[in-house]
């Protein structure tokens, strides 16, 4: 006979009852035979009256060793024969976005740390909502493998200084599925929910730090500062609890970040960010994460000298990857560009309309084919909030592989994503607490 009864767990979290930590240990537990519409359930309830901090924490302790939780230090403490650390070794990290639209941050920085010297661990999700993933992005490459086994991971990070793998079976196996059905359930936007998939994740990868780029905006799960705030509180007593250091950045999601929104055109954007060929708001914000650990100079210095793109390069080819071959091919078939009728500055961009139309070009229409996802699928844009732009200059420009489509009714939708203004319009902010990013144990 079980100790508890699912019904009772659902029905205490229904009436706003505190859980006690032997209650969320057997759930997470037997969460592999609990049926997904009481899992389901039980997400619904804890969405409309929350946690406490210790139930979170405890959520996040349990979900995170459901698995095999590595331990990384004492796989390689960067030391050479002699037992003398390596001055090129300087820990293990691991970053995490909370989600936005265009937001291919972790693949532009994950090797940028790596070719500064740190040992890069981490575990990625696929779309949620409204946002794109880092799985689906990296999976636009020709050959890329997403899922590595435990030894191989391991043995990746101390050769190549980066892995990076979708959630597996071996890895927090609660938190991806519980992952899974807050999508389909309506309870992605759950503060404690979210706060404890994301630390269990880094619990698991092994990080001695880990940086947390909390977004914020109309684009983002917490659209406000004040919501923002609330999610970083939590994160925050989660390390406190367990003893984690975690630096934690909020960052502006009021438009998409950077140009390209879109699997394989953000893959090129992070690409040319590496070649140091192009710098905006993702190479901005890429510098302020680096810099939580590093000097400014040092950083600007890797991506300048190509330091920082050859260890990208040497990662994607160690899980498979083609760049060459992704380079050839990148681009969709079809393509449709938006010019200004008139003269005028972009206002406003609705963040979430453009995740949402973004993730239904690449997601939709092959979905209900069974075809997969149209990982070229996406949008460009050539002029941002507060960018003025001309008769006949381009907007933006939409892709896809898909020659059923209307690209022209598909680019009308897009537009009524974009406000224009005939006086000109203060840029947005890119982060919203530039004073004291927070350290636990800085």
């Amino acid at each position: 006979m079980s100790k508890y009864s699912v019904v009772e767990i659902i029905n205490k979290k229904k009436n706003g009852l505190e859980h006690s930590l032997d209650e969320i240990n057997w759930l997470i537990n037997n969460i592999s035979s609990i049926p997904d519409f009481q899992l389901s359930a039980w997400l619904m309830a804890v969405r409309l009256n929350g946690l406490s901090h210790r139930e979170t924490a405890e959520l996040t302790r349990a979900m995170a060793y459901s698995g095999h939780v590595l331990t990384l230090k004492r796989h390689d403490q960067g030391c050479d024969i002699s037992g003398e650390r390596q001055a090129s070794t300087r820990g293990f990290v691991d970053k995490h976005s909370t989600g936005g639209v265009g937001d291919k941050v972790t693949v532009v920085l994950s090797p940028l740390l790596a070719a500064l010297g740190f040992k890069v661990s981490k575990f990625s999700g696929g779309a949620l909502g409204h946002t794109g993933g880092t799985v689906d992005k990296l999976l636009s490459i020709p050959g890329f493998k997403i899922n590595i086994d435990i030894q191989a991971f391991e043995k990746q990070i101390a050769e190549v200084g980066i892995a990076i793998s979708g959630q597996t079976t071996d890895f927090a196996p609660a938190d991806k599925k519980l992952y899974a059905l807050r999508d389909l359930t309506s309870t992605v936007d759950s503060i404690p929910l979210i706060a404890s998939s994301v630390m269990s994740k880094k619990i698991a990868g092994g990080a001695d730090v880990i940086l947390i780029d909390l977004k914020c905006g109309s684009g983002a799960f917490m659209k406000d500062l004040n919501s923002a705030k609330a999610l970083r509180d939590e994160i925050l007593s989660i390390a406190r609890e367990l003893k984690l250091d975690v630096k934690v950045l909020i960052t502006n999601m009021d438009q998409p970040l950077g140009y390209a929104v879109g699997n394989s055109l953000e893959i090129m954007e992070a690409i040319e960010i590496l070649e140091g060929t192009l710098k905006n708001d993702t190479y901005e914000l890429v510098i302020e994460l680096a810099s939580l650990l590093v000097d400014r100079d040092e950083i600007i210095s890797a991506i300048a000298s190509g330091k920082a793109y050859v260890k990208f390069d040497e990662w994607i080819s160690a899980q498979g990857g083609d760049l060459k071959a992704f380079k050839d091919t990148y681009r969709a078939k079809y393509e449709y560009a938006v010019k200004a009728s008139e003269k005028a500055f972009i206002k406003d961009i609705s963040c979430e309309e453009v995740g949402r139309l973004a993730n239904e070009l690449a997601f939709g229409l092959n979905k209900s084919k069974n075809n997969g996802i149209d990982y070229k699928a996406g949008v460009i844009f050539s002029a941002k909030v507060g960018d003025e732009v001309k008769v006949g200059d381009a907007v933006f420009t939409v892709f896809s592989n898909q020659a059923e489509l209307d690209l022209n009714l598909v680019a009308a939708e897009f537009l009524k994503a974009i406000t224009f203004s005939h006086t000109p319009v203060v840029k947005p902010k890119l982060l919203l607490n530039t004073k004291n990013p927070f350290s636990l144990f800085s």
